[in-house]
């Protein structure tokens, strides 16, 4: 047997050898190895990359010669700073990467490490656990619970007479205590686990034994609404099962096979009738394949299953998304598909219909995640996802549009090695606002020099305006598989962003400050003022609530009646219930000259402004002085100004962000110009 083993690795390297400039389509065997064969496809697919990968990347990992990643990476800020870390599990080690490329730390594994870590909030207070887990042949499976540093929480690793942990860990609050649990499951032994954060069993019913292998990782929440969590799991002969918390079976599981297996199709869970009661959906393989989508009772949903085209089979997870933010869910499936461009990615109704506009055609298929953004900022949506496909060396991340138009400008992207059962992380690595792509690829000649590859690309569309819906395996980075409608929020919109007046005092002056809600809850805001000198603003109303959609208008006056010559500063500090912008900063800035001639604007000219540092004036005839002044109402500088109507001026050397510019004419008048300085 070993002997043909070692023969079959032989050809295999052999056909790639003889094949160096054609393509391949990875597929798996049934010990969850990933294979490759050549083949023929049309030569326009091979197209070069658009988008060069950010400094520092990619970043080159070794890989285990027979077990290549499934599911991508993780994308987590775990230390904090406002930027995601790359997490990335391969062969024997974690690592955890920065977003300009330098490795945060690094935490060595026993065992072979295919799924990419869960991270999750532990105890609601902002306690990161991570957790990842290991497998191989022979089996050499550990559980392995890290704090944000990688540093082992006591207790941990756990280890089953070191049986494969196999598919990811799910982490989950199984009680609703604020603790936490780690959902793990046993190959060989077939057991499924629930742990406590001290490694213990959840309780005296724990662990679950199976009737056969665990295939996909489990999915958890409160599928039928009674209060309780619950457990959605697998094994290999299509055998479906969900558990409560106390490890009771529900009603109607476990649910024997209809004709069909389970292999690393993960379902998810979600709500699509607004009645608490979740729907399992996912995808199957075996004698007759199936995309299903079950009711909480492990019925049927009416319209389903639907056939896997041509009986494919296919270890594609779900993606289910609302587009719309209006309560009606889209499912989108793949399977793998020949050499010739064929239907390959559905988009399905909850009913079990197709979306206009579906499937979307392509060679080679898929069989990874995918992920959901609008990352063209056009207003709609689009699915990013990985191929099967390799051709000459490289493989493919492709975003489509889901109008039918086909695929986005600049895409595909084109990584080393393969991107097979894989997908694209969205998230910001670099902390900039915008969105990053980050797709995990490897190289696959059965070699102990075969490498893993992290890659990074900023996508030109800031996180607010993408709106990634999906972005990371089974939806989130604890690997529950609930899909949850987003939670409404106010978002705030203040205008003007800054309120600036100069003129010759003894008045008040009021103007309106417009706030307005763009989110899909009540705002409620109120307004403190905050004086850099004296008091003299007047706001009202200070506070207000205000409906989704619609607008408040707010009177701001600012006295001058009792105020001397200078420049007067205050922040006007907007406080709301906006979770992205729970205060916005308002500056307000008055300058006043009390006694002077009223100030005619037309006679002075200032260009560019805001300004680097450089700016052009131009006077009218007769200028006497000008003055410059800091915000504080300090004066900087006088320039005489008699028979110049043209000078270009330096403000760098004063090392202000803004400057009150001042001209005196002849007859008495003044001009004034703020000054803003990048």
């Amino acid at each position: 047997m070993k002997n043909i083993y070692l023969l079959m690795l032989l050809s295999l390297g052999l056909i790639m050898q003889s094949h160096g400039q054609q393509a391949f389509k990875a597929y798996l065997n049934e010990s969850g190895q990933v294979m490759t064969q050549a083949v023929d496809v049309d030569n326009n697919l091979n197209k070069t990359s658009v988008l060069e990968q950010l400094p520092g990347f990619p970043k080159k990992m070794e890989a285990s010669p027979n077990f290549k990643n499934f599911r991508g990476v993780t994308l987590a800020d775990i230390d904090q700073d406002g930027q995601d870390e790359i997490l990335a599990a391969s062969f024997n080690r974690l690592n955890v990467y920065k977003g300009d490329g330098s490795l945060l730390w690094q935490k060595s594994l026993t065992g072979t490490a295919i799924y990419p870590p869960a991270v999750a909030d532990m105890d609601g207070n902002g306690t990161i656990g991570i957790v990842c887990v290991t497998g191989g042949v022979p089996n050499n499976g550990r559980v392995y619970y890290l704090d944000a540093v990688g540093n082992d929480i006591s207790g941990w690793p756990l280890s089953f007479e070191s049986h494969w942990i196999i598919c990811g860990p799910v982490i989950a609050d199984m009680n609703g205590d604020d603790q936490c649990e780690i959902i793990v499951q046993t190959r060989t032994s077939n057991n499924l686990h629930i742990l406590n954060q001290d490694g213990s069993s959840f309780g005296a019913n724990w662990p679950q034994t199976l009737d056969g292998t665990p295939a996909i990782t489990p999915s958890v929440a409160d599928i039928n609404n009674d209060g309780v969590m619950d457990i959605i799991t697998a094994i290999s002969d299509g055998t479906m099962y969900a558990f409560d918390a106390s490890g009771n079976a529900l009603s109607g599981f476990p649910i024997a096979s209809d004709n069909y297996s389970f292999s690393y199709q993960s379902p998810l869970l979600v709500d699509f009738d607004g009645t608490g009661n979740l729907s399992i959906v996912g995808s199957t393989h075996g004698d007759v394949p199936k995309f299903y989508a079950r009711e909480s009772d492990g019925s049927y949903r009416a319209g389903w299953p639907v056939a896997v085209p041509e009986n494919y089979w296919t270890y594609s997870p779900p993606t289910v998304v609302d587009l719309n933010g209006d309560g009606n869910y889209s499912i989108f499936m793949s399977r793998p598909t020949g050499e010739d461009a064929a239907p390959m990615l559905y988009g399905f109704n909850p009913d079990g219909s197709m979306m206009d506009n579906f499937p979307i055609t392509k060679s080679g298929g898929l069989e990874g995640f995918i992920s959901v953004a609008d990352i063209d900022a056009d207003g709609e949506h689009e699915l990013i996802f990985g191929s099967n496909l390799m051709i000459e060396g490289m493989g493919f991340i492709h975003a489509y549009k889901m109008d039918g138009s086909g695929e986005l400008e600049g895409f595909p992207l084109r990584p080393t090695g393969f991107t097979f059962m894989n997908g694209a992380n969205l998230g910001d690595i670099d902390g900039d606002g915008l969105v990053d792509l980050v797709a995990l690829s490897y190289e696959q000649n059965f070699s102990p020099t075969d490498s893993v590859f992290i890659n990074a690309y900023r996508l030109e569309v800031d996180i607010e305006t993408a709106n990634i819906l999906a972005g990371t395996y089974k939806g989130s980075n604890d690997h529950s598989g609930h899909i949850t409608m987003p939670e409404a929020y106010a978002s705030i919109l203040v205008d003007p962003e800054e309120i600036t007046q100069s003129w010759s005092g003894n008045e008040i002056y009021c103007s309106d400050l417009s706030i307005s809600n763009t989110g899909d809850a009540e705002l409620e805001f109120d307004i403190e003022t905050n004086y850099l000198r004296d008091n003299w603003i007047t706001v009202n109303p200070t506070s207000a609530s205000i409906l989704p959609g619609e607008s408040l208008l707010v009177e701001v006056c600012l006295d001058a009646t009792e105020l001397q010559n200078g420049m007067y500063q205050a922040e006007l500090l907007v406080n709301s219930n906006d979770p992205v912008n729970p205060q916005l900063i308002i500056p307000v800035n008055l300058f006043i000259t009390v006694g002077t001639v009223e100030m005619n604007s037309k006679k002075l000219t200032v260009y560019p402004n805001p300004t680097k540092g450089i700016i052009q004036l131009k006077l009218e005839e007769n200028a006497s002085i000008l003055k410059l002044y800091n915000l504080q109402g300090q004066l900087l500088d006088e320039i005489n100004m008699e028979e110049k109507s043209e000078l270009q001026l330096d403000l760098q050397p004063y090392q202000q962000n803004a400057l009150m510019l001042e001209v005196k004419y002849q007859n008495g008048a003044l001009a004034r110009q703020l000054i803003v300085i990048n």
